[in-house]
Protein backbone atom coordinates (compact mmCIF):
# COMPACT_ATOMS: atom_id res chain seq x y z
CA UNK A 1 0.00 0.00 0.00
CA UNK A 2 1.21 3.27 -1.19
CA UNK A 3 1.01 5.79 1.92
CA UNK A 4 -0.59 9.22 1.05
CA UNK A 5 1.58 12.39 1.17
CA UNK A 6 0.37 14.56 4.35
CA UNK A 7 0.57 17.81 2.33
CA UNK A 8 0.54 20.72 4.44
CA UNK A 9 -3.22 22.43 4.38
CA UNK A 10 -2.21 25.83 5.91
CA UNK A 11 0.51 28.43 7.84
CA UNK A 12 -0.69 30.54 10.44
CA UNK A 13 1.41 33.73 11.09
CA UNK A 14 0.47 34.20 14.84
CA UNK A 15 0.46 38.32 16.03
CA UNK A 16 1.81 36.51 19.46
CA UNK A 17 1.36 33.95 21.96
CA UNK A 18 -2.08 34.06 22.61
CA UNK A 19 -2.54 33.83 18.99
CA UNK A 20 0.03 31.13 18.64
CA UNK A 21 -2.10 29.20 21.75
CA UNK A 22 -5.18 29.21 20.30
CA UNK A 23 -3.63 28.33 16.58
CA UNK A 24 -1.95 25.25 18.49
CA UNK A 25 -5.52 24.31 19.91
CA UNK A 26 -6.64 23.93 16.86
CA UNK A 27 -4.44 22.31 15.12
CA UNK A 28 -3.93 19.39 18.13
CA UNK A 29 -7.62 19.51 18.89
CA UNK A 30 -8.14 18.10 14.54
CA UNK A 31 -4.76 16.97 14.15
CA UNK A 32 -4.52 19.48 10.76
CA UNK A 33 -1.28 19.05 8.99
CA UNK A 34 -0.75 22.84 9.25
CA UNK A 35 2.26 24.93 10.39
CA UNK A 36 2.62 28.03 13.10
CA UNK A 37 4.85 30.60 12.53
CA UNK A 38 5.51 33.11 15.25
CA UNK A 39 8.57 35.35 16.09
CA UNK A 40 10.58 33.52 19.09
CA UNK A 41 7.47 31.20 20.11
CA UNK A 42 5.45 34.11 20.06
CA UNK A 43 7.28 35.88 23.07
CA UNK A 44 7.62 38.74 20.02
CA UNK A 45 5.37 40.18 18.59
CA UNK A 46 4.15 40.78 15.06
CA UNK A 47 2.56 43.93 13.86
CA UNK A 48 0.50 44.03 10.64
CA UNK A 49 3.01 47.27 9.70
CA UNK A 50 6.13 44.38 9.74
CA UNK A 51 3.88 41.47 8.58
CA UNK A 52 5.33 42.54 4.71
CA UNK A 53 8.75 41.88 5.81
CA UNK A 54 7.97 38.78 7.49
CA UNK A 55 6.50 37.68 4.27
CA UNK A 56 9.66 38.75 2.74
CA UNK A 57 12.27 36.91 4.74
CA UNK A 58 13.81 33.72 3.58
CA UNK A 59 10.63 31.07 4.12
CA UNK A 60 8.13 33.30 2.02
CA UNK A 61 9.58 35.60 -0.19
CA UNK A 62 9.15 33.00 -3.42
CA UNK A 63 8.32 29.64 -4.79
CA UNK A 64 11.27 27.92 -4.77
CA UNK A 65 12.37 28.61 -1.27
CA UNK A 66 8.86 28.15 -0.01
CA UNK A 67 8.75 24.60 -1.54
CA UNK A 68 12.23 23.31 0.09
CA UNK A 69 10.36 24.19 3.75
CA UNK A 70 7.11 23.33 2.95
CA UNK A 71 5.12 19.70 1.18
CA UNK A 72 2.26 21.60 -0.32
CA UNK A 73 -0.26 20.02 -3.12
CA UNK A 74 0.42 21.45 -6.27
CA UNK A 75 -1.41 21.27 -9.87
CA UNK A 76 -0.02 22.85 -12.82
CA UNK A 77 1.61 25.63 -10.38
CA UNK A 78 -1.23 26.34 -7.98
CA UNK A 79 -1.51 25.35 -4.30
CA UNK A 80 -4.14 23.39 -3.91
CA UNK A 81 -6.25 23.33 -0.15
CA UNK A 82 -3.87 26.12 0.63
CA UNK A 83 -4.03 29.04 2.99
CA UNK A 84 -1.73 31.15 4.59
CA UNK A 85 -4.22 32.77 6.82
CA UNK A 86 -2.49 35.74 9.66
CA UNK A 87 -4.03 36.40 12.76
CA UNK A 88 -3.61 40.09 13.49
CA UNK A 89 -4.40 42.74 16.55
CA UNK A 90 -5.86 45.61 14.61
CA UNK A 91 -4.51 47.90 18.07
CA UNK A 92 -1.24 48.88 16.71
CA UNK A 93 -1.58 50.53 13.21
CA UNK A 94 -3.24 53.10 11.28
CA UNK A 95 -6.17 53.07 10.21
CA UNK A 96 -5.48 52.71 6.00
CA UNK A 97 -3.12 49.80 6.97
CA UNK A 98 -6.10 48.11 9.06
CA UNK A 99 -8.20 48.19 6.25
CA UNK A 100 -5.42 47.21 3.41
CA UNK A 101 -4.71 44.58 5.92
CA UNK A 102 -8.46 43.41 5.93
CA UNK A 103 -9.14 43.91 2.18
CA UNK A 104 -6.09 42.20 1.31
CA UNK A 105 -5.14 44.75 -0.80
CA UNK A 106 -1.92 45.27 1.25
CA UNK A 107 -0.58 41.41 -0.05
CA UNK A 108 -1.39 42.25 -3.98
CA UNK A 109 2.32 42.03 -5.17
CA UNK A 110 2.55 39.27 -3.25
CA UNK A 111 3.06 36.12 -4.69
CA UNK A 112 1.27 34.20 -2.16
CA UNK A 113 -1.66 37.22 -2.70
CA UNK A 114 -4.29 34.61 -3.92
CA UNK A 115 -3.97 32.18 -1.20
CA UNK A 116 -3.63 34.67 2.08
CA UNK A 117 -6.75 34.73 4.08
CA UNK A 118 -6.30 37.87 6.76
CA UNK A 119 -7.69 36.76 10.51
CA UNK A 120 -8.40 39.75 12.77
CA UNK A 121 -9.17 40.96 16.14
CA UNK A 122 -10.70 44.18 17.14
CA UNK A 123 -8.68 45.88 18.89
CA UNK A 124 -6.77 42.98 20.36
CA UNK A 125 -7.69 39.02 21.40
CA UNK A 126 -7.76 40.10 24.78
CA UNK A 127 -10.80 42.55 24.12
CA UNK A 128 -12.68 39.58 21.83
CA UNK A 129 -12.61 37.13 24.31
CA UNK A 130 -13.54 39.53 27.42
CA UNK A 131 -16.76 40.26 24.97
CA UNK A 132 -17.32 37.10 24.39
CA UNK A 133 -17.13 36.11 28.45
CA UNK A 134 -14.45 33.25 27.69
CA UNK A 135 -12.45 35.52 29.90
CA UNK A 136 -13.75 37.95 32.71
CA UNK A 137 -11.04 40.09 33.09
CA UNK A 138 -8.38 41.24 30.79
CA UNK A 139 -5.03 39.33 31.99
CA UNK A 140 -1.63 41.13 32.25
CA UNK A 141 1.80 39.95 30.75
CA UNK A 142 2.56 37.61 33.54
CA UNK A 143 -0.68 35.97 33.08
CA UNK A 144 -1.57 35.95 29.60
CA UNK A 145 0.33 32.48 29.32
CA UNK A 146 -1.15 30.52 31.68
CA UNK A 147 -4.53 31.95 30.93
CA UNK A 148 -4.41 31.46 27.08
CA UNK A 149 -3.64 27.62 27.71
CA UNK A 150 -5.78 27.16 30.41
CA UNK A 151 -8.48 28.23 27.57
CA UNK A 152 -6.77 26.44 24.67
CA UNK A 153 -4.92 23.73 26.04
CA UNK A 154 -3.26 21.59 23.42
CA UNK A 155 -5.07 17.92 22.97
CA UNK A 156 -2.49 14.94 23.04
CA UNK A 157 -5.11 12.71 22.34
CA UNK A 158 -7.78 12.25 20.13
CA UNK A 159 -9.14 14.80 17.59
CA UNK A 160 -12.36 16.82 19.44
CA UNK A 161 -14.05 18.00 16.68
CA UNK A 162 -16.60 19.61 18.49
CA UNK A 163 -14.48 21.58 20.98
CA UNK A 164 -13.49 23.03 18.27
CA UNK A 165 -16.83 23.65 16.47
CA UNK A 166 -18.24 25.07 19.45
CA UNK A 167 -15.64 28.07 20.03
CA UNK A 168 -16.23 28.73 16.40
CA UNK A 169 -19.87 29.28 17.51
CA UNK A 170 -18.90 31.38 20.43
CA UNK A 171 -16.90 33.31 17.34
CA UNK A 172 -19.14 33.97 15.61
CA UNK A 173 -21.20 35.90 18.07
CA UNK A 174 -18.61 38.96 17.95
CA UNK A 175 -18.38 41.68 15.14
CA UNK A 176 -14.68 42.36 16.95
CA UNK A 177 -13.27 39.51 15.25
CA UNK A 178 -12.99 37.36 12.08
CA UNK A 179 -11.36 34.13 14.08
CA UNK A 180 -14.73 32.03 12.94
CA UNK A 181 -13.30 32.44 9.12
CA UNK A 182 -10.11 31.10 10.21
CA UNK A 183 -11.70 27.65 12.30
CA UNK A 184 -14.44 27.31 9.65
CA UNK A 185 -11.37 26.36 7.04
CA UNK A 186 -9.53 24.30 9.87
CA UNK A 187 -12.80 22.43 9.87
CA UNK A 188 -13.27 21.92 6.29
CA UNK A 189 -9.39 20.87 5.87
CA UNK A 190 -10.62 17.71 7.43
Amino acid sequence: MVRKTNYCKGIIIAHGKSELLLAEHIKSNLHLPIEIYAESNGKTSIQIDSLMTVLGNNIFKNKRVFNQKYVVEEEKGILKNFSLMPIMDLDDTSEDKKQKYISGEMFKNHWLSPYILPIWNKDNLDEVLLDLKLINKLPNNKEKGKVYRDLFPTNKGESDIQQVKNLMDKFEKSNRTNMQVFIKKCLDSL
